[in-house]
């Protein structure tokens, strides 16, 4: 009969092996799936971002903004730039039709010194002309004064022909005495009308000559005048000309230069922003790649722990097949009636763990339902939750091991827990899923330093100020973290 028990309790451990193994496997495939809403306790550990990628589309709107700013600018600076150069042409243009007219300017000037001259040779011409119209005026009047002098000598003298002073004549040399002194007389008088006359057709031409050469004279001032005033103006409208263009040279050269400013300022401007930008999106690529990092970290934790409970309860689950097993075979044993004693019971073989505890310790069996009233494991009147917190709060900084019951060389969180009660004298459990029934329950509003807190797959001291303290990870160690890093599943309370 004790063979046939050790045949069922080998059976028995086999088949609850086996399902442990599935069981463990399990649990890990679902821990792994719970990555995604692990995302959301990232922020916990301080590693949000301040810059969303909302901010960097915000920010590269921004450098576009200014890159079209940049070309608008650009475009204006190269109209001015054209029209610098239209005007420079125009000016090189202005400056050539200035040269031709200072050339023009300059013949003109020849021709006014030729007209000049001429007028003046007018002036010694008209002089010359009025000098002799003066002597020939003078000769009209003394050959004017003669005639009308001969004419009041023969009206004084009577009218006398020539016949009668031939016809009196005494003797034929008398007769040609008197026809030589007739002739003379004609002679005088015809030399007289002659000289008469051409002093007068003289003096009409010396007149028509001199009006000639005094209108010929005004005509030449007038035209003088004509040239005087045309070169003034053609100087005066060419240089307003280039006074205009010389000036709105350096109207659209300050304009280019005040662009050109613009323009290397908004370049800066670009050049920084980009800069901003590219280490805004490496610190957030950095801060992103931190996230998933600390995502996939939780996950393997929630999975190593799921792990651990399921195997904890695993554990329990043979340790009170064990025992059952051992009763019935104590029973069996008492009711045998044979002498010899009874087979002594297997020692029960260790868990199978992911790592090994250093001071392996005998897990407590588990309450069946939570109860408000539970044992405090013996705890004296005199214990405190800040006197517990205090105690715990020496071992800050020491290392996580998964299933190491060390405070100075390394803990798990349920360990820490359990060491800490226990050097207080209150027994505790040892497993985290087990804190949820242990003591007496406490809202979460009403919690007070020293309250032990539970999670999923955690537990820890409530340090007061929103502060858990706990051994909270390989990565952490026994620290301090925000108490609603994860929803709380449970306050329960020791002393």
């Amino acid at each position: 009969m004790t063979t046939n028990n050790k045949d069922m309790q080998a059976k028995r451990k086999s088949t609850w092996d086996a399902r442990r193994i599935v069981v463990a496997a399990m649990a890990l495939f679902m821990a792994l799936l719970m990555l995604a809403p692990l995302v959301a306790d990232i922020v916990i550990y301080g590693h949000a971002t301040t810059v969303t990628r909302e901010d960097l589309a915000e920010m590269r709107d921004g450098i576009e903004a200014l890159r079209e700013q940049k070309e608008s600018i650009a475009a204006e600076q190269a109209q001015a730039e054209a029209t610098l150069a239209d005007l420079a042409e125009q000016e090189n243009s202005a400056v050539e039709r200035l040269n031709a007219i200072e050339e023009q300017i300059g013949l003109l000037s020849d021709q006014i010194n030729t007209t000049q001259e001429i007028i003046d040779e007018y002036d010694v011409m008209i002089e010359q002309t009025q000098t002799d119209l003066a002597e020939a005026q003078a000769n009209l009047d003394s050959y004017t004064e003669l005639f009308l002098q001969r004419v009041r000598t023969m009206e004084e003298q009577g009218t006398v022909s020539y016949w009668e002073i031939l016809f009196q004549s005494a003797s034929f040399s008398d007769l040609l005495d008197r026809l030589s002194f007739v002739n003379d007389v004609m002679e005088y008088d015809n030399s007289v009308m002659d000289n008469l006359s051409a002093a007068r057709e003289a003096v009409n031409t010396l007149e028509v000559q001199l009006e000639g050469e005094q209108s010929e004279q005004e005509e030449a001032k007038a035209q003088l005048e004509d040239e005087r005033a045309e070169q003034e103006e053609a100087a005066s409208a060419q240089e307003a000309v280039v006074a205009e263009i010389l000036a709105n040279q350096e109207l659209y050269a300050a304009q280019i230069e005040q662009l050109s400013t613009q323009q290397e300022a908004l370049v800066g401007e670009i050049t920084e922003a980009e800069q901003e930008l590219a280490a805004q999106e490496a610190a957030v690529a950095l801060a992103e790649q931190r996230q998933r990092e600390e995502a996939e970290r939780l996950a393997r934790e929630e999975a190593e722990r799921a792990a651990r409970e399921e195997a904890e309860r695993l554990e329990q689950e043979r340790l009170e097949q064990q025992q059952q097993q051992q009763q019935q075979q104590e029973q069996d044993n008492s009711s045998n009636t044979e002498t010899e004693e009874p087979a002594q019971p297997e020692e029960p073989s260790e868990p199978e763990t992911p790592a090994q505890p250093e001071e392996p310790e005998e897990p407590e069996e588990p309450e069946e339902t939570p109860s408000d009233s539970g044992s405090s494991g013996g705890s004296s009147g005199s214990v405190t939750g800040s006197a517990i917190m205090s105690y715990a709060a020496q071992f800050n900084g020491n290392p996580y091991v998964w299933g190491g019951n060390s405070l100075t060389n390394g803990i798990d969180c349920s360990g820490f827990v359990h060491q800490v009660l226990l050097h207080f004298g209150i027994s505790s459990p040892r497993y985290s899923a087990s804190f949820r029934s242990f003591g007496r329950a406490v809202s979460v509003s009403d919690m007070q330093v020293g309250d032990i807190v539970c999670y999923s797959g955690h537990v820890g001291f409530y340090a007061g100020n929103g502060l858990l303290f706990s051994a909270l990870g390989k990565d952490y160690g026994i620290t301090y973290c925000n108490v609603n890093y994860k929803p709380i599943l449970a306050v329960r309370r020791a002393w």
